[in-house]
């Protein structure tokens, strides 16, 4: 291109390099508004998860706490419970051999015996339990004195034992 058609053209040169400026200061700066705005945008989301998130894990942490307290009160209870159990069961064997030894002594024995008799009137059968203590039967009726239920008995109707559980 010539000098002369260069310098003629200056003019527009200069107004398209003005005008193309301009364009590109705007740009940037809707850009730079655009990304604040974006900014600010994923600022705010980013609270709002945080704060679902702190909501949701409060909320998870007690739900997981009062899951927690209900087994730890399941296991404390079975643990009272096999303690109850223990005393439950050493005291009805030290129920039930004391009974075996009482009717090891010959009069007791046979008065044991002599009651259950009596208890179903004259044609009763009293024959011995096994583990102990004598069964009577007449007819259809049937007394049963045996060592285990004189036991049961026993250990079922002590006030001081539900005095124990208290």
């Amino acid at each position: 291109m010539s000098m002369p058609v260069r310098e003629s053209l200056e003019p527009v040169r200069s107004a398209l390099l003005h005008r193309a400026r301009a364009q590109a200061a705007a740009v940037r700066a809707e850009t730079a508004r655009s990304c604040t705005r974006l900014l600010a945008d994923a600022g705010a989301e980013a609270e709002r998860i945080l704060a679902v998130a702190r909501s949701t894990g409060r909320a998870d942490a007690a739900r997981l706490a009062r899951a927690e307290e209900a087994h730890t009160r399941r296991a404390a209870h079975a643990l009272v419970l096999a303690a109850q159990r223990d005393v439950y069961d050493e005291l009805s064997r030290r129920v039930a051999d004391a009974l075996r030894a009482a009717l090891d002594d010959s009069r007791l024995g046979p008065a044991l015996a002599a009651q259950a008799a009596a208890a179903l009137g004259p044609g009763a059968t009293v024959e011995p339990a096994a583990g102990g203590g004598f069964t009577a039967h007449l007819g259809d009726r049937h007394v049963d004195c045996s060592i285990a239920s004189l036991t049961r008995h026993a250990v079922e109707s002590a006030e001081s034992l539900a005095e124990l559980w208290r």
